[in-house]
C-alpha cells in the first residue's frame, strides 16, 4: 500500500510530503519511473532489497510503444538518501516491501543541518553522511514502528530538530528558485545574481551548496517540468506550441531534453496525466505491478 502523510507545518515549506510503501495484504511488485525534478527522497528501508536503474534516452528514431531502455539495476538493501537526481531512474520492489520515506521540496534539503549538497548530486548516500548519528537513532525508532502515523510523527520530530533555514545564504537561494519557477518564464542566471547583490560565481557557490547544481541547471530542469505539466492539457494542442510556450528554442530542443529527463518522447506521455492534477504536480509513475493497470 502506497500512503502519504504532510509534514508538520514548520517542515512543510521544505518538505512535500512523507511517503509509505507496506506490504499489508501481502509481497508486492512494486515499480516507480521517477523523472528529473532535483527533489530528494530521504528512504528508509526495512523490508526487501529494491533495485535502481538509470532509464537510457530511447533513440530518436524508436518507436514510442515499446518501453525505455535502462542500465543494468543496482540492488539497493539499506537505507540512502537518493539525491538530486540529473537522470531519470526505476524502482523495482518485490516481496515483503517496507519502505519509509521523506520527499523534500527543490531547494528544501538544504534548508537542513547537512553539508553542501553538490557533492551527493546523482549518489545514494546513507543517511548518515548527511544528518550524522541522528540519522541512525531515528532508523532504529522507524524499525520498530509498525503505524504509519507513527512513522510520520518520528519523522517529523527528528527533521524538526535538524531544521537550519537560516543559515548563511540560504534564504537568497530560495528567492532565487522562486524567481526561477515564476509563470512568466525563466530567469538569467546574471540577472538572479544581480537581484541577490553577488556576483555569478557566488550565486553558484550557494546554489551548489543548497541545491546541489547550478542555476542554469536548475532552469533546464523547471523547464521540463512545465512541458510536463503542459502535456495534461486537451490533446489538441500542438507540440510544437507545448514547446514554444515552455521557453524551448524549437520541437527537436524540446525532445531532446525530454527524453534526457524521462527516457521517452513527449507523445508518449500525451493524456496520461489528470488535467485536474495539481500546477505543482510532480508527475513520476507508481505502478503495482500485479495489479494489471
Amino acid at each position: 500500500m502506497y500512503q502519504l502523510r504532510p509534514p508538520h507545518p514548520e517542515l512543510a515549506p521544505y518538505v512535500e510530503h512523507l511517503w509509505f510503501v507496506t506490504a499489508d495484504e501481502g509481497p508486492v511488485d512494486l515499480q516507480v519511473d521517477v523523472f528529473v525534478d532535483l527533489r530528494a527522497d530521504l528512504i528508509f528501508n526495512f523490508g526487501a532489497p529494491y533495485e535502481r536503474s538509470v532509464l537510457r534516452a530511447r533513440p530518436a528514431r524508436c518507436a514510442a510503444a515499446t518501453a525505455p531502455p535502462s542500465t543494468a539495476p543496482t540492488s539497493i538493501a539499506t537505507s540512502n538518501l537518493d539525491a538530486q537526481r540529473l537522470q531519470p531512474i526505476r524502482i523495482r520492489q518485490r516481496g515483503e516491501v517496507r519502505v519509509y520515506g521523506v520527499r523534500f521540496r527543490l531547494g528544501g534539503l538544504g534548508a537542513f543541518d547537512v553539508p553542501s549538497l553538490k557533492a551527493f548530486t546523482g549518489a545514494t548516500p546513507a543517511p548518515r553522511a548527511l544528518f550524522g548519528p541522528s540519522a541512525d537513532r531515528v532508523e532504529h525508532m522507524l524499525r520498530r514502528a509498525h503505524e504509519v502515523d507513527e512513522a510520520a510523527q518520528q519523522l517529523d520530530t527528528w527533521l524538526r530538530g535538524a531544521l537550519r533555514p537560516d543559515r548563511p545564504g540560504y534564504a537568497r537561494v530560495i528567492e532565487s528558485l522562486a524567481r526561477q519557477d515564476a509563470p512568466d518564464g525563466p530567469v538569467a542566471a546574471s540577472t538572479l545574481a544581480a537581484h541577490a547583490g553577488l556576483s555569478l560565481r557566488a550565486l553558484e557557490r550557494d546554489y551548489a551548496r543548497y541545491v546541489g547544481v547550478g542555476p542554469a541547471t536548475v532552469a533546464r530542469v523547471l523547464r521540463f517540468q512545465r512541458a510536463m505539466r503542459a502535456l495534461m492539457r486537451p490533446l489538441e494542442v500542438p507540440l510544437a506550441h507545448v514547446a514554444a510556450g515552455c521557453g524551448y528554442f524549437d520541437q527537436a530542443h524540446f525532445v531532446r531534453d525530454f527524453r534526457a529527463m524521462t527516457g521517452d518522447v513527449p507523445r508518449s506521455y500525451r493524456g496520461y496525466f489528470p488535467a485536474e492534477g495539481p500546477s505543482d504536480f510532480a508527475p513520476n509513475l507508481v505502478a503495482f505491478v500485479q495489479d494489471g493497470r
